[in-house]
């Protein structure tokens, strides 16, 4: 479908990232299906860009674990649940732990940051405020691993946090869980601020664990429903 009538506003947004939220949702709405081609030149028909933010938009959808190259290109990526579920455990130990050790290690400065983060996100918590919510919600997490100071383990962490974060809408944007979420952030900020560091690592581990399970749910119902389309368009023809 071209996207001749997407406007993207500049004053909000950069192009990129338009054409990644763009793709992203076609991706996940089955409107691109795994093993479809996505190339460049596509990318930049299809959004009328130049080569370069076509570029970028797909190499931040690889970044996230939703394209994939092979030896013929880019296509979409036909990843299970449980390559899903790896990824996402892997995330939750690396970050447990960066901000176990980030908790030992944080400045005054570095607690007042994560303060003003957690008093932002309290004003987000309507459904107006999703979006900013979101990235607060990512800001928040950040920090904590960053105070570490070991910069292969906040690299090792980044790269994982990329491939699973792109489903934080499907735990986040459940009745009720904004403020749920928040009040979890509480009690695991205190415990960083107490530099309780094996308490901390405790919260955040559930906390962790929880959303997986949940965006894990999300996902096996959409694909339940997926199939059950796709079925029906079967039994039509």
């Amino acid at each position: 479908m071209k996207t001749k009538n997407v406007k993207l506003n500049l004053k909000r947004e950069t192009f990129v990232d338009r054409i990644v939220e763009i793709l992203e949702n076609r991706i996940l709405t089955g409107e691109l299906e795994p093993k479809t081609k996505l190339s460049e030149t596509w990318v930049g028909n299809e959004f009328e860009v130049s080569r370069s933010p076509a570029r970028e938009a797909l190499q931040r959808l690889e970044d996230m674990n939703l394209v994939r190259k092979t030896h013929m290109g880019r296509e979409v990526a036909n990843f299970t649940l449980e390559e899903f579920r790896e990824v996402y455990e892997l995330k939750n130990v690396v970050e447990a732990f960066g901000a176990m050790k980030g908790a030992l290690k944080a400045t005054n400065g570095d607690l007042k940051k994560t303060q003003s983060v957690m008093k932002a996100m309290s004003k987000y918590l309507n459904s107006r405020g999703f979006e900013k919510l979101k990235h607060l919600n990512y800001q928040f997490h950040d920090l904590l691993v960053k105070c570490s100071g070991n910069e292969k383990l906040i690299e090792t962490y980044v790269s994982l946090v990329k491939q699973v974060r792109w489903a934080t809408s499907f735990s986040l944007g459940l009745p009720g869980r904004p403020q749920q979420s928040f009040n979890e952030h509480q009690a695991i900020f205190e415990a960083f601020k107490q530099r309780r560091a094996q308490k901390l690592r405790d919260l955040l581990e559930i906390h962790s664990n929880n959303n997986m399970e949940r965006v894990l749910s999300e996902l096996e119902d959409k694909d339940k429903h997926k199939k059950a389309l796709q079925q029906d368009e079967i039994l039509e023809r």
